[in-house]
């Protein structure tokens, strides 16, 4: 697996390995968000990392999907880790969701959590506020990090994560160039998605983000029109491969630098 000595989108590739893959010996990427609990054939993704020696970082938007992420993650811990919590488009439906509480220890973090004003008000006593306040009040008596769904409300969620002692955190899909240095001054990790291989303000992003905190993801299932409608963790070595060529390295290096700093955040 990748040294504790660390890369900087840089080193000498890693032995092939026979799979199935034990732990994280041989990875080669990590998806780190995408929902795998949403898909109606979950044997199709996990197929696809298994063969690609992948881990899939499987987040929650609400007690069923999470429920289900650990479910798998327990069924396959080779392949899945699983992140629990409540999106924002779900503020006011679940209330104050107790059951984080039970679920959180055997989680690997808490996420997706965050806020969006394109499903309800944003602002200070907000539903999705005290949503998000609640649920980060778990992660920081947890010690477990927290993925942030942040889309048109990057400014109030830099100003309530800095209200918390966090143990890390990734800023899933995090499109608020506006705020990138104060974001990457934080220490916060970012993940690029497929939207990469066609937007030029996250090719912008991504060049000038920490290279010791940039991740990958797929946020499968969700297809992209751009891309004819396709979509899920068998788009996250393009999506390595742009990275490499954005940073100027080597496809290996980036591959196991990626997957060095995904771990670095999981813990």
């Amino acid at each position: 697996m990748a040294g504790s000595q660390g890369r900087s989108l840089g080193r000498e590739s890693r032995e092939t390995v026979e799979l199935p893959h034990s732990g994280f010996e041989g990875l080669r990427f990590i998806d780190s968000h995408l929902h795998l609990a949403d898909y109606d054939d979950s044997g199709q993704p996990l197929a696809f990392a298994a063969a690609s020696r992948g881990l899939l970082v499987t987040a929650g938007t609400g007690a069923k999907n999470s429920a289900r992420g650990a479910a798998l993650s327990k069924q396959h811990p080779t392949l899945v880790r699983s992140f629990v919590g409540v999106h924002p488009s779900e503020a006011g439906k679940e209330g104050s969701p107790s059951w984080l509480e039970d679920m959180l220890p055997a989680a690997a973090g808490l996420g997706e959590i965050g806020l969006d004003p394109k499903y309800s008000e944003v602002a200070s006593g907000s539903a999705q506020m005290k949503l998000l306040r609640f649920q980060l009040g778990f992660a920081e008596k947890a010690g477990k990090p927290v993925q942030v769904h942040s889309r048109g409300a990057e400014r109030e969620c830099l100003d309530v994560l800095g209200t918390y002692k966090l143990k890390a955190v990734l800023l899933h899909w995090f499109q608020g160039e506006e705020t990138l240095g104060e974001a990457n001054g934080l220490g916060y990790y970012a993940s690029f998605g497929p939207a990469l291989l066609i937007s030029k303000k996250l090719k912008r992003m991504a060049k000038v983000w920490g290279r010791d905190r940039v991740l990958v993801e797929s946020d499968g299932p969700v297809g992209f029109a751009a891309l004819g409608g396709a979509g899920g963790p068998w788009l996250v070595p393009s999506v390595v491969f742009e990275l490499s060529r954005l940073l100027g390295s080597p496809f290996e290096e980036a591959a196991d630098a990626i997957v060095e700093n995904s771990l670095s955040f999981l813990g």
